[in-house]
């Protein structure tokens, strides 16, 4: 029979739970991957879970999930525990269950006790590593844990993907990272994006006010553009500016209806839209495609309505990281 190590974790109780960072290293491993620790009885009734809460996917046109969920035996939980997120899990209460061991190792009694009849979910951050998310669900049936979906979700997905905006910015915009043509785009256009190192200017067109930026490893672009006035006032205005803008722009390239979504987005300084769904090339020749992400907002101040559009070509590798890398430089996006 297999003994559990003890872990002395102080779990509190709370739902969330800050540990301190000041001894320990950063955890380690990707930062969209979530490492799920359960037993195989378990497995699929947690993965049913997880997919809900995390039931966010990229259209690449397949879809591509933004958190991957990597399932582990509680065995080897000495071994992951400094992983960047963790899951672990219980949920069929036989004495024989693995990860109920474990969750019975890593849990004071009254917290056990207290989650079995109340909420399964315990979040927390930094348990044994900087920057990291921790959740425990110990749930005492699978319908108990189905009834805090709902309640849960926005709550969970806001923390992991705070603390995924976190990590991925201290790598792109360190200083050992920044792109020294930002200083060039505010001189000439009165505009900033803080670009990461590898960004490049592909093509200038100021009399069409239009600037078009590349980077390869995978292909990617970022196009920016401004119009006279404000074009943001509904949705058919706005529908109809976007859906000419790549054709006029970068010539070859179109957006597909399908999966083509538009909506208000929250801005504090602007009326704004975002837009997903798919580009392609209209050249038979040479088909291409990929997700794209454009943000069309109007600044009162310069009266002009700016569109900042993302494009990926990454064709049967994973795309989901980098478009939501790109959503943060998008969003660096300044005006002076």
């Amino acid at each position: 029979m297999y003994n559990f190590k003890k872990e002395s974790i102080i779990f509190l109780s709370l739902i969330f739970i800050n540990f301190g960072c000041e001894s320990k290293r950063d955890a380690i491993g990707a930062d969209n991957e979530i490492i799920v620790i359960c037993s195989d009885v378990d497995k699929d009734n947690v993965a049913s879970f997880l997919s809900s809460i995390f039931n966010d996917s990229l259209y690449t046109p397949e879809p591509e999930p933004f958190y991957v969920l990597k399932f582990s035996s509680p065995e080897s939980y000495s071994k992951l525990k400094k992983q960047t997120n963790i899951v672990v899990a219980a949920i069929d209460r036989d004495s024989a269950n693995t990860g109920l061991k474990l969750i019975n190792n890593i849990l004071p009694e009254k917290q056990r006790k207290s989650m079995v009849s109340n909420d399964p979910i315990i979040l927390a951050k930094n348990v044994h590593a900087n920057h990291q998310m921790f959740m425990v669900i110990n749930a005492n049936s699978y319908e108990h844990l189905l009834g805090f979906v709902d309640k849960k979700r926005d709550y969970i997905k806001k923390n992991f993907n705070e603390q995924f905006n976190f990590r991925q910015s201290r790598f792109l915009f360190s200083q050992n990272n920044i792109n020294a043509i930002g200083d060039s785009l505010v001189a000439e256009f009165g505009w900033s994006l803080d670009l990461p190192w590898g960004w490049n200017i592909v093509k200038k067109v100021p009399d069409s006010n239009f600037v078009w930026l590349g980077k390869e490893m995978p292909y990617q672009w970022i196009g920016i553009g401004w119009s006279e006035g404000s074009l943001v006032n509904s949705e058919l205005a706005v529908g109809q500016y976007l859906w000419e803008w790549p054709k006029n722009n970068y010539k070859t390239i179109q957006f597909n209806e399908y999966r083509f979504v538009l909506k208000k987005a929250s801005n504090d300084n602007f009326s704004a839209w975002r837009a997903t769904g798919i580009w392609e090339t209209s050249d038979l020749i040479e088909s291409k495609g990929g997700p794209f992400r454009s943000y069309i907002f109007y600044d009162n101040k310069k009266d002009l309505t700016y569109h900042l559009n993302y494009l990926i070509f990454h064709p049967g590798k994973s795309k989901s990281i980098f478009l939501r890398q790109a959503d943060m430089i998008l969003k660096t996006f300044k005006t002076y």
